[in-house]
Protein backbone atom coordinates (compact mmCIF):
# COMPACT_ATOMS: atom_id res chain seq x y z
CA UNK A 1 0.00 0.00 0.00
CA UNK A 2 0.92 3.61 -1.18
CA UNK A 3 -0.31 6.88 -0.45
CA UNK A 4 -0.89 9.79 -2.44
CA UNK A 5 -0.22 12.13 -0.34
CA UNK A 6 2.64 10.42 2.73
CA UNK A 7 3.59 13.85 4.15
CA UNK A 8 0.03 13.71 5.68
CA UNK A 9 1.10 10.44 7.74
CA UNK A 10 3.31 12.80 9.78
CA UNK A 11 0.13 13.71 12.05
CA UNK A 12 -0.60 9.94 13.14
CA UNK A 13 1.79 11.33 16.20
CA UNK A 14 -1.37 13.75 16.97
CA UNK A 15 -3.22 10.43 17.36
CA UNK A 16 -1.45 9.30 20.65
CA UNK A 17 -1.33 12.85 22.22
CA UNK A 18 -4.50 12.88 21.67
CA UNK A 19 -6.25 10.42 23.24
CA UNK A 20 -3.60 11.02 26.11
CA UNK A 21 -5.27 14.65 26.91
CA UNK A 22 -8.67 13.00 26.97
CA UNK A 23 -7.64 10.67 29.13
CA UNK A 24 -6.54 13.34 31.15
CA UNK A 25 -9.83 15.63 30.61
CA UNK A 26 -11.82 13.25 32.02
CA UNK A 27 -9.47 12.24 34.84
CA UNK A 28 -9.51 15.90 35.58
CA UNK A 29 -13.28 16.17 35.63
CA UNK A 30 -13.22 13.42 37.99
CA UNK A 31 -10.88 15.60 40.21
CA UNK A 32 -13.07 18.25 40.21
CA UNK A 33 -15.86 16.91 41.14
CA UNK A 34 -13.83 15.74 44.18
CA UNK A 35 -13.34 19.06 45.36
CA UNK A 36 -16.27 20.17 45.05
CA UNK A 37 -18.05 17.28 47.35
CA UNK A 38 -15.94 14.43 49.32
CA UNK A 39 -16.24 10.98 47.36
CA UNK A 40 -17.55 9.30 50.98
CA UNK A 41 -20.36 12.09 50.16
CA UNK A 42 -21.35 11.49 46.75
CA UNK A 43 -23.73 8.40 47.73
CA UNK A 44 -25.58 10.44 50.65
CA UNK A 45 -26.61 13.28 47.95
CA UNK A 46 -27.04 11.22 45.27
CA UNK A 47 -23.79 11.89 42.94
CA UNK A 48 -22.74 9.21 40.60
CA UNK A 49 -19.24 9.34 39.51
CA UNK A 50 -18.29 10.73 36.18
CA UNK A 51 -17.94 7.56 33.54
CA UNK A 52 -14.45 6.63 32.27
CA UNK A 53 -15.58 6.54 28.97
CA UNK A 54 -13.15 3.76 28.37
CA UNK A 55 -14.42 2.20 25.01
CA UNK A 56 -15.46 5.44 23.97
CA UNK A 57 -12.08 7.39 24.23
CA UNK A 58 -10.52 4.44 22.11
CA UNK A 59 -13.29 4.25 19.73
CA UNK A 60 -12.67 8.14 19.24
CA UNK A 61 -8.77 7.32 19.24
CA UNK A 62 -9.38 4.89 16.04
CA UNK A 63 -11.54 6.79 13.95
CA UNK A 64 -9.14 10.12 14.31
CA UNK A 65 -6.46 7.50 13.40
CA UNK A 66 -8.66 6.01 9.80
CA UNK A 67 -9.37 9.21 8.76
CA UNK A 68 -5.68 10.43 8.77
CA UNK A 69 -5.22 7.29 6.56
CA UNK A 70 -8.24 8.33 4.54
CA UNK A 71 -6.92 12.01 4.06
CA UNK A 72 -3.03 10.65 2.83
CA UNK A 73 -5.04 8.94 -0.06
CA UNK A 74 -3.83 5.11 0.42
CA UNK A 75 -3.72 3.49 -3.08
CA UNK A 76 -3.58 -0.17 -3.64
CA UNK A 77 -4.30 -2.42 -6.38
CA UNK A 78 -5.49 -1.82 -9.77
CA UNK A 79 -8.41 0.01 -11.16
CA UNK A 80 -9.95 0.77 -14.53
CA UNK A 81 -9.86 4.76 -15.08
CA UNK A 82 -12.56 5.93 -17.06
CA UNK A 83 -12.67 9.41 -18.86
CA UNK A 84 -15.83 10.97 -19.16
CA UNK A 85 -16.71 11.11 -23.07
CA UNK A 86 -18.30 13.94 -24.96
CA UNK A 87 -21.51 14.33 -26.92
CA UNK A 88 -22.49 11.99 -30.22
CA UNK A 89 -23.09 14.48 -32.91
CA UNK A 90 -24.51 13.39 -36.54
CA UNK A 91 -24.57 15.93 -39.80
CA UNK A 92 -26.80 14.70 -42.36
CA UNK A 93 -27.01 15.97 -46.14
CA UNK A 94 -30.12 15.47 -48.06
CA UNK A 95 -29.54 15.80 -52.21
CA UNK A 96 -32.77 17.79 -53.11
CA UNK A 97 -31.59 17.74 -57.18
CA UNK A 98 -33.97 16.82 -59.31
CA UNK A 99 -33.28 13.75 -59.65
CA UNK A 100 -34.45 12.91 -56.14
CA UNK A 101 -37.97 12.94 -57.08
CA UNK A 102 -37.86 9.96 -59.46
CA UNK A 103 -40.49 7.65 -58.23
CA UNK A 104 -38.00 4.21 -57.97
CA UNK A 105 -38.32 4.55 -54.44
CA UNK A 106 -42.00 4.92 -52.97
CA UNK A 107 -42.93 7.51 -52.30
CA UNK A 108 -40.09 9.59 -54.00
CA UNK A 109 -36.37 9.09 -53.53
CA UNK A 110 -36.50 12.26 -51.88
CA UNK A 111 -39.69 11.01 -49.75
CA UNK A 112 -37.73 7.72 -48.63
CA UNK A 113 -34.87 9.42 -47.67
CA UNK A 114 -36.71 11.91 -45.55
CA UNK A 115 -38.65 9.10 -43.96
CA UNK A 116 -35.67 7.10 -43.15
CA UNK A 117 -34.02 10.21 -41.58
CA UNK A 118 -36.93 10.48 -39.09
CA UNK A 119 -36.28 6.94 -37.95
CA UNK A 120 -33.07 7.04 -37.80
CA UNK A 121 -33.35 10.61 -35.30
CA UNK A 122 -36.20 8.55 -33.36
CA UNK A 123 -34.41 5.84 -32.73
CA UNK A 124 -31.27 8.29 -31.71
CA UNK A 125 -32.86 10.34 -28.91
CA UNK A 126 -29.39 10.86 -27.09
CA UNK A 127 -27.50 12.29 -30.11
CA UNK A 128 -27.63 15.55 -31.69
CA UNK A 129 -28.21 16.09 -35.36
CA UNK A 130 -28.03 18.90 -38.30
CA UNK A 131 -29.86 18.94 -41.28
CA UNK A 132 -28.14 19.92 -44.69
CA UNK A 133 -29.62 20.48 -47.99
CA UNK A 134 -27.35 19.95 -51.09
CA UNK A 135 -27.64 20.07 -54.84
CA UNK A 136 -25.67 22.26 -57.26
CA UNK A 137 -25.08 24.46 -53.62
CA UNK A 138 -25.19 23.39 -50.36
CA UNK A 139 -27.46 24.54 -47.30
CA UNK A 140 -27.59 24.34 -43.92
CA UNK A 141 -31.30 23.80 -43.44
CA UNK A 142 -31.04 23.07 -39.33
CA UNK A 143 -27.93 23.68 -36.81
CA UNK A 144 -26.64 21.00 -34.52
CA UNK A 145 -30.03 20.48 -32.14
CA UNK A 146 -31.68 17.86 -29.86
CA UNK A 147 -34.73 19.29 -30.96
CA UNK A 148 -36.26 16.25 -33.11
CA UNK A 149 -39.31 17.93 -34.27
CA UNK A 150 -37.76 21.54 -35.14
CA UNK A 151 -35.79 19.36 -37.74
CA UNK A 152 -38.17 17.22 -38.88
CA UNK A 153 -40.44 20.43 -40.02
CA UNK A 154 -37.71 21.32 -42.35
CA UNK A 155 -37.08 17.61 -44.08
CA UNK A 156 -38.54 18.33 -47.57
CA UNK A 157 -40.51 15.47 -48.63
CA UNK A 158 -40.67 16.01 -52.61
CA UNK A 159 -38.85 17.45 -55.12
CA UNK A 160 -41.32 20.35 -55.43
CA UNK A 161 -40.97 21.76 -51.96
CA UNK A 162 -38.84 24.95 -52.37
CA UNK A 163 -35.22 24.75 -51.62
CA UNK A 164 -33.61 27.33 -53.26
CA UNK A 165 -30.64 26.03 -54.99
CA UNK A 166 -29.35 25.21 -57.71
CA UNK A 167 -29.94 22.58 -60.28
CA UNK A 168 -27.67 19.47 -59.88
CA UNK A 169 -26.15 17.70 -57.66
CA UNK A 170 -22.66 18.46 -56.61
CA UNK A 171 -20.17 17.70 -53.72
CA UNK A 172 -19.05 21.28 -53.54
CA UNK A 173 -18.65 22.43 -50.33
CA UNK A 174 -20.86 19.69 -48.85
CA UNK A 175 -17.56 18.27 -46.42
CA UNK A 176 -16.75 22.07 -45.28
CA UNK A 177 -20.78 22.90 -44.43
CA UNK A 178 -21.16 19.49 -42.69
CA UNK A 179 -17.72 19.91 -40.66
CA UNK A 180 -18.83 23.38 -39.71
CA UNK A 181 -21.97 22.64 -38.59
CA UNK A 182 -20.39 20.14 -35.82
CA UNK A 183 -19.00 20.68 -32.79
CA UNK A 184 -15.56 20.77 -32.73
CA UNK A 185 -14.16 20.55 -29.09
CA UNK A 186 -12.58 17.33 -27.35
CA UNK A 187 -14.56 14.57 -26.88
CA UNK A 188 -17.22 14.88 -29.09
CA UNK A 189 -18.40 12.37 -31.65
CA UNK A 190 -18.59 13.14 -35.38
CA UNK A 191 -20.41 11.40 -38.12
CA UNK A 192 -22.18 12.79 -41.46
CA UNK A 193 -24.59 10.86 -42.92
CA UNK A 194 -25.15 11.62 -46.57
CA UNK A 195 -28.64 10.52 -48.62
CA UNK A 196 -27.99 10.67 -52.71
CA UNK A 197 -28.41 8.58 -55.50
CA UNK A 198 -24.73 9.75 -56.57
CA UNK A 199 -23.85 11.01 -59.94
CA UNK A 200 -21.87 14.31 -58.67
CA UNK A 201 -21.50 16.31 -61.24
CA UNK A 202 -18.15 17.95 -60.09
CA UNK A 203 -16.08 14.91 -59.82
CA UNK A 204 -14.48 16.11 -56.57
CA UNK A 205 -14.56 12.68 -54.68
CA UNK A 206 -11.14 12.82 -53.57
CA UNK A 207 -11.00 16.30 -52.49
CA UNK A 208 -13.90 15.45 -50.36
CA UNK A 209 -12.11 12.39 -48.86
CA UNK A 210 -9.01 14.17 -47.96
CA UNK A 211 -11.00 17.28 -46.49
CA UNK A 212 -13.26 15.06 -44.27
CA UNK A 213 -10.00 12.93 -43.27
CA UNK A 214 -8.94 16.50 -42.40
CA UNK A 215 -11.66 17.65 -40.68
CA UNK A 216 -11.85 14.10 -38.49
CA UNK A 217 -15.19 12.72 -40.28
CA UNK A 218 -16.67 9.88 -41.24
CA UNK A 219 -19.34 9.74 -43.93
CA UNK A 220 -22.02 7.18 -43.86
CA UNK A 221 -23.43 7.29 -47.41
CA UNK A 222 -27.11 5.63 -48.25
CA UNK A 223 -28.04 4.98 -51.87
CA UNK A 224 -31.48 5.53 -53.30
CA UNK A 225 -32.97 4.85 -56.30
CA UNK A 226 -32.59 1.48 -58.68
CA UNK A 227 -30.42 -0.04 -61.71
CA UNK A 228 -33.40 0.24 -64.00
CA UNK A 229 -33.02 3.91 -65.87
CA UNK A 230 -35.87 6.30 -64.15
CA UNK A 231 -37.09 9.37 -65.62
CA UNK A 232 -36.63 12.91 -64.09
CA UNK A 233 -39.83 14.74 -63.33
CA UNK A 234 -39.62 17.86 -64.54
CA UNK A 235 -42.14 19.76 -61.64
CA UNK A 236 -44.60 20.48 -63.70
CA UNK A 237 -46.26 17.21 -63.86
CA UNK A 238 -43.79 15.82 -66.41
CA UNK A 239 -40.38 14.39 -67.33
CA UNK A 240 -37.48 16.40 -68.27
CA UNK A 241 -36.33 16.41 -71.65
CA UNK A 242 -32.97 17.31 -73.07
CA UNK A 243 -31.85 17.69 -77.37
CA UNK A 244 -35.08 15.19 -77.61
CA UNK A 245 -34.96 13.15 -75.20
CA UNK A 246 -36.06 11.80 -71.86
CA UNK A 247 -33.38 12.18 -69.05
CA UNK A 248 -33.32 9.30 -67.26
CA UNK A 249 -31.45 8.60 -63.87
CA UNK A 250 -30.24 5.61 -62.20
CA UNK A 251 -28.35 5.15 -58.69
CA UNK A 252 -24.52 5.46 -58.99
CA UNK A 253 -23.00 3.41 -56.28
CA UNK A 254 -19.47 3.81 -57.52
CA UNK A 255 -18.55 7.43 -55.87
CA UNK A 256 -20.85 6.93 -52.98
CA UNK A 257 -19.06 3.83 -51.77
CA UNK A 258 -15.45 5.65 -52.32
CA UNK A 259 -16.57 8.59 -50.36
CA UNK A 260 -17.73 6.47 -47.40
CA UNK A 261 -14.54 4.12 -47.32
CA UNK A 262 -12.24 6.53 -47.78
CA UNK A 263 -13.21 8.03 -44.83
CA UNK A 264 -13.75 5.28 -42.64
CA UNK A 265 -17.62 4.99 -42.95
CA UNK A 266 -19.65 2.80 -44.38
CA UNK A 267 -22.02 2.82 -47.62
CA UNK A 268 -25.79 0.62 -47.63
CA UNK A 269 -28.35 1.16 -50.37
CA UNK A 270 -31.47 2.60 -48.51
CA UNK A 271 -33.54 -0.40 -49.27
CA UNK A 272 -30.53 -2.43 -47.46
CA UNK A 273 -29.92 -0.24 -44.93
CA UNK A 274 -32.01 -1.91 -42.26
CA UNK A 275 -31.93 -0.44 -38.51
CA UNK A 276 -29.68 2.10 -39.75
CA UNK A 277 -29.71 3.69 -35.95
CA UNK A 278 -27.04 0.67 -34.92
CA UNK A 279 -24.60 1.10 -37.26
CA UNK A 280 -24.38 4.43 -37.02
CA UNK A 281 -23.99 4.39 -32.99
CA UNK A 282 -21.26 1.72 -33.53
CA UNK A 283 -19.49 4.11 -35.97
CA UNK A 284 -19.60 7.43 -33.28
CA UNK A 285 -17.85 4.59 -30.94
CA UNK A 286 -15.51 3.30 -32.94
CA UNK A 287 -14.06 6.38 -35.21
CA UNK A 288 -14.23 8.98 -32.83
CA UNK A 289 -12.32 10.49 -29.91
CA UNK A 290 -15.15 9.50 -27.54
CA UNK A 291 -14.45 5.45 -27.86
CA UNK A 292 -10.82 6.52 -27.36
CA UNK A 293 -11.42 8.67 -24.36
CA UNK A 294 -14.21 6.01 -22.40
CA UNK A 295 -11.64 3.78 -21.11
CA UNK A 296 -8.04 5.27 -20.42
CA UNK A 297 -6.92 1.47 -18.77
CA UNK A 298 -6.09 0.39 -15.42
CA UNK A 299 -4.10 2.55 -13.02
CA UNK A 300 -3.78 2.62 -9.07
CA UNK A 301 -6.93 1.90 -7.12
CA UNK A 302 -8.03 4.85 -4.79
CA UNK A 303 -9.56 2.81 -1.39
CA UNK A 304 -9.48 6.05 0.78
CA UNK A 305 -13.02 4.92 0.91
CA UNK A 306 -13.23 2.59 3.50
CA UNK A 307 -10.54 4.45 5.87
CA UNK A 308 -13.47 7.02 5.63
CA UNK A 309 -16.15 4.53 5.81
CA UNK A 310 -14.76 3.07 9.25
CA UNK A 311 -13.97 6.31 10.88
CA UNK A 312 -17.91 7.58 9.75
CA UNK A 313 -18.67 4.04 11.78
CA UNK A 314 -16.69 4.30 14.49
CA UNK A 315 -17.95 7.95 15.08
CA UNK A 316 -21.36 7.02 15.28
CA UNK A 317 -20.56 3.95 17.90
CA UNK A 318 -19.05 6.85 20.00
CA UNK A 319 -21.68 9.35 20.28
CA UNK A 320 -23.86 6.62 21.09
CA UNK A 321 -22.17 4.73 23.26
CA UNK A 322 -20.54 8.31 24.85
CA UNK A 323 -24.39 8.92 26.38
CA UNK A 324 -24.29 5.67 27.92
CA UNK A 325 -21.34 6.82 29.55
CA UNK A 326 -19.06 3.83 28.09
Amino acid sequence: MTFERPMLLLLLAVVPLWHRLRGVWLADEENRLKRFVRPVLWERVGIEPPPRRLLTRWLWTAALLLLLFSLAGPVWGRDEAFIPAGGRNVAIALDVSRSMSCDDEIPTRLGRASAEVRRLVRAMPDTRFCLILFSGQTRLAVPITLDSDFLFSRLPNSGDDPVFLSPGTSLGSLVSVMADALPGENLEARVGIIFSDGGFHDLNIQGSIEEARDREIALVTVGLGGDTPAAVPDGRGGVTVFQGDTVRTVLEEAPLRRLAEGTGGFYTRISEAGNLAEPVRTLLAVTSREAGLQSAGAGPGRRYQYFLGGALLLIAAALVLERRGL
